[in-house]
């Protein structure tokens, strides 16, 4: 019986966190601009004032439906957990938009969002289909938790900066791990990654070129903290490593720069361009202006690669 209702939840939850973000985006944001809690939309000709706190329609559009897991059957320390971490991640997130942290500060908060589930042991320390076979951390999957969620949240977070990247680029990262999360029968991350997928396409649709809200931090590392802890308490963990792939590209990248804030430029005729490859996205528009929504698209195609080919290591772990 829980069963049945976890497998028509798979349905519901993802459509009912689209429904709830996206009439709350519109809202939020338009708050958001009376407030003055707005950016610069450094790649458009007229430079105009976009809302930057988005991420909280997120946040509201996947806590909602997570918030009824308990009737399913499904274990409440696992969903407990990971609510607790992405909550975290959405507070942290919320107060550098608010005030603008230092990024010592922001590191050693991020490292905190990983402490609920570390101390909660929610999950198994098992990595399941490595080229090792089954591999059991121990006790040394448990003390990297908190560098996981730190990598993952401010990996999400400085892979960014164009309208739909972060959001696309979740929703595929997502999606595709609730695939893998479905076939290994992991249904507390399942639910929270449907739910996840949801949100950032009901958001998507405010946020895509030319975008009407940003996500701010509050979205970046709620995302993060919600892959993080979905990856960590499922069973996903190896396909979870191939998904993020890409992510810890442009972590290399923006590690070698420095950390320096970098959006690309923009020429005269409003095509965005960069001379130098310090980021993943660099690659779409290295020395050659391109329009902002096609360098987007590119890396939601990469995206969409390693994702499908999470998938496919997923399903290849099944029929062995």
């Amino acid at each position: 019986m829980g069963l049945s209702y976890v497998t028509l939840s798979y349905a519901l939850y993802p459509f009912t966190s689209f429904i709830i973000t996206y009439w709350l985006t519109k809202r939020i944001s338009a708050r958001a601009e009376v407030l003055g809690l707005v950016d610069t939309d450094l790649h458009k000709p007229d430079r105009r004032k976009v809302a930057r706190v988005g991420g909280i329609a997120i946040m509201l559009g996947y806590m909602i439906p997570m918030a009824f897991t308990g009737l399913l059957g499904v274990s409440e320390k696992y969903i407990l957990a990971v609510l607790f971490s992405s909550s975290l991640g959405g507070v942290i997130g919320l107060f550098d938009d608010l005030f603008k942290l230092n990024k010592v500060s922001l590191v050693l908060l991020t490292l905190l969002i990983g402490v609920p589930i570390a101390t909660l042991r929610a999950g198994i320390p098992i990595v399941y289909s490595s080229p090792w076979g089954k591999l059991n951390l121990g006790v040394y999957f448990w003390l990297a938790v908190p560098f996981i969620f730190a990598f993952l949240t401010n990996g999400v977070n400085i892979y960014a900066g164009f309208n739909g990247l972060e959001a696309g680029l979740g929703a595929i990262t997502a999606g595709s791990l609730a695939v893998c999360a479905i076939l290994y029968g992991s249904r507390e991350a399942a639910l929270s990654l449907l739910s996840l997928t949801g949100s950032l396409l009901g958001f998507l649709i405010w946020n895509k070129y030319p975008a009407k809200v940003f996500p701010g931090n509050v979205g970046t590392y709620f995302v993060g903290s919600v892959l993080a802890a979905s990856i960590i308490v499922g069973t996903i963990k190896l396909a979870g490593i191939i998904a993020i792939v890409p992510y810890f590209v442009n972590f290399l990248l923006r590690l070698k720069d420095g950390f320096k804030w970098t959006v690309g430029k923009v020429d005269a005729e409003g095509k965005v361009y960069e001379d130098r490859i310090n980021a993943l996205w660099a690659i779409f528009m290295y020395k050659r202006p391109r329009d902002e929504w096609k360098v987007v698209r590119d890396c939601w195609l990469l995206q969409l690669l390693f994702g499908a080919l999470a998938v496919m290591v997923a399903i290849m772990a099944k029929l062995r």
